[in-house]
């Protein structure tokens, strides 16, 4: 069973991933962040498998956040969700192992994590 993180701003988007997920049998949430800070002081003591990151969560760069991320979770998964395709260049450019749009409706979005999951995995 994989351990999921949701840094996500909006709280619509959060509920609707925490829905989502939790209908997965193999996978489990252990936490939620709206903003950088709230997500780097709890995954930094329970880091996650995987880690959903909105792109643009408040309270630091992802130039920085995603660094700091990798130093507290290193094998944790970082998955970037925006809303914009333009932003997936950026994303990939700082180190994230997959980019998922957040226009995906439900099915291609699990299809997304599954097939970002599975590449990790040895």
């Amino acid at each position: 069973m994989k351990t999921i993180f949701l840094a996500e701003s909006e709280r619509h988007v959060r509920d609707a991933l925490r829905l989502l997920l939790e209908q997965q049998t193999e996978l489990t949430i252990t936490g939620e962040a709206r903003s950088a800070e709230s997500l780097l002081a709890q995954v930094c003591q329970h880091p996650p498998d995987l880690i959903l990151l909105d792109w643009n969560l408040p309270g630091l760069h992802p130039q920085r956040l995603i660094p700091t991320l990798r130093e507290c979770c290193p094998s944790a998964q970082l998955i970037a969700l925006s809303v914009k395709p333009e932003d997936e260049t950026g994303a990939k450019a700082y180190g994230v192992d997959g980019f998922v749009s957040k226009q995906l409706q439900a099915e291609e979005l699990l299809a997304c994590l599954q097939t970002i999951c599975l590449k990790s995995q040895p």
